[in-house]
């Protein structure tokens, strides 16, 4: 249920949710769980409305990878963890693909946390991360915001986050690099946001509390949930349930039988199923697309005890708008709950049976709620209408099918397949390792992003002596998004996701590999974001795009004055000086820091630009004395939710000691007044 701004009371626009609030601050890292999965979407949706890139795919093309790449090498963690039945696609290795494998059902919750620097959002929904469930169908939704001042229960913040460690557990025994990352953003949130919101009190009239509702292996039901969570000391006289799947129509329907111990037992009770429906041709009645054992599951011998059925539109405005939303409301003269979810009216859905899926919902609660609060929660209920008493009902259940099912078009991953890590090591040469666990399938062969050309088999794997750990090098431009693997009797490929061992392991992207100096002066002096410098940058240095039917009269335009030593210093200067103010900017996380320090436009990069430059000896050793100086000025400053100065301090006197290190002292004594001016920078310096 959204509160969001949309024009209408309870309703909103699900990507917007993704965007950062005001004063939110820096990004610092997101993680999300779904069934199904477009990789596409949450790249260039989700996480680009996380980010706030200003860019387009589409119209900018390599201006787009640049801020993308620059923007994601500076979180702390970017990751999906999705079934696997649906984990696979191209992507960036700038974020984790996680396959989840829950024995005997599915990973089916839809949870999204999301962390800037001041703030921290929950996001529980129905939706799974598709251009479909964002967009297209009729979906439902819950949003916790955490920040100083904020009212939002801790509780529920932490119940979340341990939800989420189990979640992520169904990847394996075996640690990896990405389930690290995964596990100490949610370390970083608890530990940032421990004191933004409130400890659950006791229920008190008139206020709305929100509860987790989660289910899976070794927890209860959701049911048994709702039970222990429903506010009043007498049971909910009415229930309406919101679903677009149901149980198989021959099964016993254990959903409908727990709503009706929930209910009281005694006197006027009611459970009304809201579905979607179509007319039969030539007014033969309707078809529900739900099964009769709804209403059939109706105690017998109580005349007060009804169930009905209501009817949900699917066409809206002209459009189609598929139902995918799910919702429990409960209510009596007192209290009301609602629950939102992941989970449909089925059996694994709510956590009932032997392998009951693995499912997210938030409950609304509140006892003794008024008029106009009564008014905007029956407002923010789906649209539905009335089936005509007297309409001829034929029954016909949809079972979990399509966005909501495994269809078994492929085949799933073999266990033995334990983790595919794309590295590289101070020489820049790169790598893919693969570790095995289990035994493996025969005939195995594995081809990147699912590519023709093979790039590993079985046959291979056994010449070099059945090795648990293997390291590969990995020759190709770009680095492997994952690896199709077939094997003897294989229905179709599985899908083998790669990851990387580190931010730091990923090249740059091309437009900011090896920049000039020239290049790095335009940037670090430049107060617009990089990707907008670099776009001005490429059109400035190609004549092609910046002089098209332009005729150069100024013959001063005609020389180009930056080899000049003079200006040339100077303007290095001017960039030293707008180095050290970005340094001395509050860092919200590590990964920000090294992107800083040690990034394609950081300390680095222009120590490097100007050792490959220079114009002699002269020149060089004395710039990178004064960029070492430049250094030892920065004065960090802290922020909320940002690194500490002390860390801070601390990684840049490493990088200075690095630049002392290329002053050879001893190769100065032909240049006298050099070689004073840069003992006096090693005197201030190491002082």
């Amino acid at each position: 249920m959204s509160k969001r701004e949309s024009g209408k009371p309870g309703y909103g626009w699900l990507l917007d949710a993704w965007d950062p609030p005001e004063e939110a601050g820096q990004p610092v890292g997101c993680v999300a769980t779904s069934f199904t999965f477009s990789p596409a979407f949450f790249e260039e949706e989700c996480l680009g409305r996380f980010l706030h890139l200003e860019s387009d795919r589409t119209e900018d093309g390599a201006i787009y990878l640049v801020e993308r790449e620059e923007k994601l090498s500076q979180v702390t963690c970017a990751a999906a963890l999705v079934d696997q039945n649906h984990c696979r696609g191209v992507r960036s290795l700038r974020w984790d693909m996680l396959p989840a494998r829950v024995p005997g059902a599915i990973l089916h919750a839809k949870v999204s946390l999301l962390q800037w620097a001041n703030h921290v959002r929950i996001i529980i929904a129905s939706a799974n991360l598709t251009e479909s469930g964002y967009r297209k169908n009729r979906e439902i939704f819950g949003v916790l915001d955490y920040h100083e001042g904020s009212d939002a229960p801790l509780d529920c913040l932490r119940e979340i986050m341990g939800f989420l460690r189990e979640c992520v557990a169904y990847g394996g025994s075996e640690p990896t690099p990405a389930v690290s990352r995964w596990n100490g953003f949610l370390d970083r949130v608890l530990r940032d946001s421990g004191s933004w919101g409130r400890e659950e009190q006791r229920y008190r009239q008139g206020r709305v509390h929100v509860h987790p509702v989660l289910t899976g292996q070794g927890r209860p039901s959701a049911f048994a949930r709702l039970r222990e969570l429903w506010p009043g000391g007498s049971p909910p006289g009415r229930a309406d349930v919101v679903s677009p799947f149901f149980d198989p129509p021959d099964a016993e329907n254990r959903p409908a039988q727990e709503i009706w111990k929930l209910l009281r037992q005694r006197g006027e009770a009611a459970a009304c199923y809201y579905v979607t429906a179509e007319d039969i041709p030539d007014g033969h009645g309707v078809l529900l697309h739900a099964p009769e054992s709804l209403v059939q599951t109706t105690p017998s011998g109580r005349e007060q005890a009804r169930a009905y059925v209501s009817r949900v539109p699917e066409i809206i405005d002209g459009e189609a708008r598929p139902l995918h939303a799910k919702a429990i409301w409960l209510e009596n003269d007192t209290c009301n709950a609602y629950m939102v979810g992941s989970s449909n009216f089925t059996t694994p859905g709510l956590g009932l049976g032997s392998n009951p899926n693995v499912e997210a919902n938030l409950l609304y609660s509140v006892y003794g709620m008024d008029r106009a609060t009564r008014g905007e929660w029956h407002a923010a209920f789906i649209p539905w209408e009335n089936i005509p008493e007297d309409a001829e009902l034929h029954w016909q259940g949809k079972t979990e099918r399509g966005e909501d099912e495994a269809d078994g078009s492929g085949s799933l991953l073999p266990a033995g397949f334990a983790q595919a890590v794309y590295e590289s090591d101070e020489t820049m040469r790169e790598f893919v390792r693969l570790s095995f666990a289990a035994s493996l399938p025969a005939g195995w062969e594995l081809r990147p992003d699912d590519e023709e050309a093979m790039f590993y088999d079985e046959a291979q794997w056994r010449a070099d002596g059945s090795p648990l750990d293997v390291k590969l090098d990995w020759l190709k431009n770009r680095p492997p998004s994952g690896f199709a693997v077939t094997w003897a009797g294989s229905r179709g490929s599985a899908w083998w996701p790669v990851n990387v061992l580190n931010a730091s392991s990923l090249p740059p992207p091309a437009e900011l590999r090896d920049l000039s100096l020239d290049a790095l002066i335009h940037i670090l002096t430049s107060a617009r974001p990089v990707h907008e410098v670099i776009r001005s940058w490429k059109t400035r240095r190609c004549p092609e795009i910046a002089t098209v039917g332009v005729v150069i009269t100024d013959p001063h335009r005609r020389v180009d004055t930056s080899a000049f030593l003079l200006q040339r210093t100077r303007r290095v200067s001017w960039a030293l000086t707008a180095l050290r103010e970005r340094l001395g900017r509050p860092v919200p996380t590590r990964e920000s820091l090294d992107w800083r320090l040690r990034g394609p436009i950081g300390v680095g990069a222009l120590s490097r630009a100007i050792q490959r430059e220079a114009h002699g000896e002269e020149e060089k050793h004395f710039l990178l004395a004064e960029l070492a100086l430049e250094l030892h000025r920065v004065r960090p400053v802290e922020a909320p939710g940002c690194l500490p100065r002390a860390e801070v301090r601390k990684e840049i006197r490493k990088v200075i000691a690095e630049l002392l290190a290329s002053i050879p002292m001893d190769s100065l004594g032909d240049l006298p007044n050099l070689k004073e001016y840069v003992a006096s920078v090693f005197t201030e310096i190491l002082r």
